[in-house]
């Protein structure tokens, strides 16, 4: 493999270049973060182009879903992620005592359309959670990762073009010292709702217009006892307190933000804030700031030739419920270990593709259920009567249950062709326990997975599942342990977290079906 800086000027299919690695990713926010740190951890050379020169500080997201929390979890970041979930709910215990809230009523629950009634149901789901990490902590994490990987970051490289042949990439980036260019063999475009990458390539991004303006900001106000913490709607809109620390939030269904406007000011906020509660109050400073709307687009699909598309680049959406950043992790971690595949050259025949198979459709569940939390959330009087309805039926566990899941992702299960119930579906951490004496220590299947391979679990002592899956040795890590589970003897994960093949408890091993998995996924036998 080339070194990451290597082959500045060679004399390719495309323009000369100023650097040369095997993927460029534009973006650095988290989904291009975890996309490149995924393809390092593969061992694949890659550069982040980020057009703003210091990480962005606007909390876009709240707290993590539960399939992002587990992917992150599967590359060792468990315990960051921990303790900086415990410095947020620090944060929020001292935001309850300064606003006069009850301690045990200040962290936020989680909410569709601004209904706080998802308190989970008893499920086979019960032990997966949102974490309280909020966005601009999770890239602190992220860089920190992609810096002891050695994946390169370039602050300050705004795209400006894209070329791309059979071969390559090339990307030109503006920056304060002129145009650079970069070639790549693949670009991944995470470079957000406005992407670059999206525009200059040509994807088809279509869906429905913006009809509401949102404004957010973590702030410091004069009198917190006037604000309403959670939801609170009036007859001109929604204002929320707390999906954040010092977080609040005004939306307005007057139509969408001016898109030549200045960004927002403290001023701006606090006077919408004023329209729709008729508060008396202050905001005595803002520590960060933004619009948003429920503009709902979704790329037609997610790879045009060398070049792919993950996160919002992919799709946009109003961001309620906390979607986004679950969705678009998930994205990365499905799409990383795919292209790694294809550049370390054992790649099976369409793997690539399935990136769009799989995700696309992820995609646009994920925007139809925001549309109807924007329906729900207009202040007229049949989005009211409405939302009191739903309101009701979530009173119901079965109804619960199906909200709880839709937002969390549960849901998700890619067609695999395998009619076991596991097959297609994301795996959640399990504890694990050594086979026998002598074996190495476990705690978790975060244990297992931190190198990226995909992972065949033997957690029913079967030494032809053992045999099998050694062919594979270099591309899955076999393990036998025991597991707080009793469906399943043996268990094939692809390396982001999917569940490729299963083999139920009591069955008869068929080596051929395990086989056939392995070869559809990670190639070959390497030893033929």
């Amino acid at each position: 493999m080339e070194s990451a800086e290597g082959r500045a000027g060679h004399d390719g299919g495309l323009a000369r270049h100023d650097g040369e690695f095997q993927v460029v990713v534009a973006g650095a926010g988290p989904v291009g973060l975890m996309v490149a740190c995924e393809l390092r951890t593969a061992g694949t050379s890659v550069v982040v182009l980020e057009r703003n020169t210091e990480p962005e500080r606007v909390t876009k997201a709240g707290s993590i879903g539960p399939l992002a929390v587990e992917a992150l979890e599967r590359r060792g970041l468990g315990e960051e992620l921990r303790t900086a979930e415990q410095e947020t709910l620090q944060g929020y215990l001292r935001m309850a005592e300064v606003a006069g809230l009850d301690p045990e009523k200040a962290v936020p629950k989680e909410h569709f359309a601004g209904i706080e009634k998802l308190e989970r149901p008893g499920s086979a789901d019960e032990g997966r959670r949102r974490m309280r990490v909020e966005q601009p902590v999770l890239v602190d994490i992220l860089r920190r990762r992609a810096e002891r990987l050695g994946v390169v970051v370039r602050p300050g490289h705004e795209v400006s073009g894209v070329e791309q042949d059979e071969q390559a990439v090339v990307v030109t980036a503006h920056t304060s010292a002129g145009p650079r260019r970069v070639r790549g063999q693949y670009l991944v475009g995470c470079d957000g709702g406005n992407s670059a990458v999206r525009t200059l390539t040509g994807f088809k991004f279509t869906g429905t217009a913006p009809t509401v303006t949102g404004r957010q900001g973590v702030v410091e106000i004069d009198d917190w006892g006037q604000v309403p913490h959670g939801f609170h709607y009036t007859p001109r809109g929604l204002m929320v307190h707390g999906l954040g620390v010092n977080r609040v939030a005004a939306i307005e269904f007057d139509g969408p933000p001016d898109p030549g406007a200045p960004p927002l000011t403290a001023a701006e906020l606090q006077e919408s804030l004023r329209r729709i509660g008729g508060l008396n109050v202050s905001i005595t400073h803002m520590a960060t700031g933004g619009r948003f709307s429920d503009l709902a687009h979704q790329a037609t699909e997610y790879r045009r030739g060398r070049v792919l598309l993950a996160g919002d680049a992919a799709h946009i959406h109003a961001p309620f419920g906390g979607q986004g950043l679950n969705v678009g992790l998930t994205d990365a971690v499905n799409l990383g270990w795919k292209l790694a595949a294809v550049l370390d050259g054992w790649a099976p025949a369409g793997l690539l593709d399935t990136y769009t198979a799989e995700r696309h459709r992820i995609g646009a569940e994920l925007l139809e259920n925001t549309r109807a939390q924007t329906a729900l959330m207009r202040p007229d009087p049949h989005s009211t009567a409405l939302r009191g309805l739903l309101e009701e039926l979530l009173d119901l566990d079965e109804v619960k249950r199906y909200v709880v899941g839709m937002l969390a992702g549960f849901g998700v299960r890619y067609d695999l062709g395998d009619a076991h119930p596991l097959v297609g579906t994301l795996c959640p951490t399990m504890k694990l326990d050594p086979m026998g004496p002598g074996e190495p220590a476990l705690a978790s299947l975060a244990d297992v997975t931190a190198d990226g391979r995909g992972v065949l679990l033997d957690l029913g002592g079967c030494d032809d599942v053992v045999r099998t899956g050694a062919r594979w040795s270099s591309r899955v890590r076999t393990v036998s342990a025991k597991a707080d589970r009793d469906d399943v003897d043996a268990l094939l994960m692809r390396p982001d977290g999917c569940v490729a093949w299963a083999l139920p408890r009591g069955a008869h091993f068929d080596p051929g079906t395990l086989t056939v998995a392995l070869a559809t996924w990670f190639g070959q036998d390497p030893g033929v």
